[in-house]
């Protein structure tokens, strides 16, 4: 049975921080930023070199998180709240369309919101259980996905994909873009004081990597074959009409593919719930839980801003690179060197 100690197991923090990331990365990732083929498979090559220091110094400076300055604990608020009205925006829509019509957006929105964020300021151990429990299932349906993907691609698209040759400044355009949707494990060393032994973190963390790393590329490689990268650029959400076009063998469940799309909406759900989480957490080791609810409101407001022009689903990838990756870059080197200069001459944390 699980524990009630406050902590949470390895296996606990690993299965919780792939479910947080799969979905989001998996639907966001592919086609874009030319993200196809050779060049995606080399950024997810290079990203499992640059994660693997990255994880360790997270690791090595997460004592420092357990006193961080207010102002720089309100700068990692920024990432959360414009990822957190992307996703909340991206899940409303995908429900309007696929699951729920003639509701307006912005009262799906609402409701997601007040469902995700129920909770959120309870405590880890709980999403730890419903992270280790849910973790194998998601991961086992998409598995399942790419085996049935597989019989409908082409190898014609795979043999000669074009766009999806190799040119090494594509790959390392998609190294950065890569780089940047896993820049949000830079909330890690938040997690880790609630980790048992949080020192050899690294396995799982690196681990959970690793299995991003080959979902996302087992994903680029099916979706050229069975699109072409033709069509693959065009698609916002490539693994949508991919889940749209896969079903059991002989036909055994009607709508198979909303079975599909209720596994990308739960992957999302938890998301925004982990979302809310650190939120919560940093607002409450900064003494300002109050403003756990100016948060939610500032969140909602961006997902349903109601002027075409400036919606964050259109805006959310420039935010991404230009300023949510290096602020958490900035944010974690400045930790870094706060943390040796306070420890400097003293004793080191615990």
């Amino acid at each position: 049975m699980f524990a009630d100690n406050q902590r949470i197991s390895h296996r606990q923090m690993g299965r919780q921080m792939i479910l947080s990331l799969l979905v989001p990365i998996l639907l966001c990732l592919p086609g874009t930023h030319h993200i196809l083929g050779a060049n995606g498979l080399l950024g997810i090559l290079i990203n499992f070199v640059v994660y693997y220091f990255v994880i360790i110094l997270l690791i090595r400076i997460s004592p420092a998180y357990e006193d961080l300055p207010r102002a720089v604990s309100f700068l990692y608020l920024i990432p959360l709240v414009l990822a957190g009205a992307y996703l909340l925006a991206t899940t409303a829509r995908l429900v309007c369309t696929y699951l729920i019509t003639g509701v307006p957006q912005w009262l799906v929105g609402l409701f997601i919101l007040a469902v995700c964020a129920t909770g959120s300021h309870m405590g880890l151990e709980k999403r730890g259980r419903m992270g280790e429990v849910s973790c194998g299932f998601v991961m086992g349906a998409f598995v399942l996905l790419y085996v049935l993907a597989c019989f409908q691609g082409d190898s014609a698209y795979i043999n000669s994909p074009v766009q999806g040759d190799f040119q090494w400044w594509h790959g390392l355009d998609s190294a950065y873009t890569i780089f940047c949707a896993f820049s949000f494990l830079g909330f890690l060393p938040f997690l880790l004081s609630k980790v048992s032994k949080p020192h050899s973190s690294w396995k799982p963390a690196f681990s959970g990597v690793l299995i991003l790393g080959g979902m996302l590329g087992a994903a680029l490689v099916l979706a050229q074959a069975v699109f072409g990268w033709e069509r693959l650029i065009r698609e916002e959400f490539p693994i949508l009409p991919l889940v749209a076009g896969t079903d059991l063998p002989g036909d055994v469940l009607a709508r198979f593919d909303v079975l599909w799309i209720a596994l990308l909406i739960y992957g999302l759900f938890f998301s925004l719930g982990s979302i809310f989480f650190y939120g919560s957490h940093i607002l409450e080791k900064a003494k300002m839980q109050p403003l756990r609810y100016v948060l939610l409101l500032a969140l909602y407001i961006l997902a349903e801003y109601p002027f075409e022009r400036y919606r964050i689903e259109e805006w959310f990838g420039w935010l991404l690179g230009y300023l949510i990756a290096p602020l958490m870059a900035i944010l974690t080197l400045y930790v870094a060197v706060w943390h040796k200069c306070k420890n400097r001459g003293g004793v080191p944390q615990k």
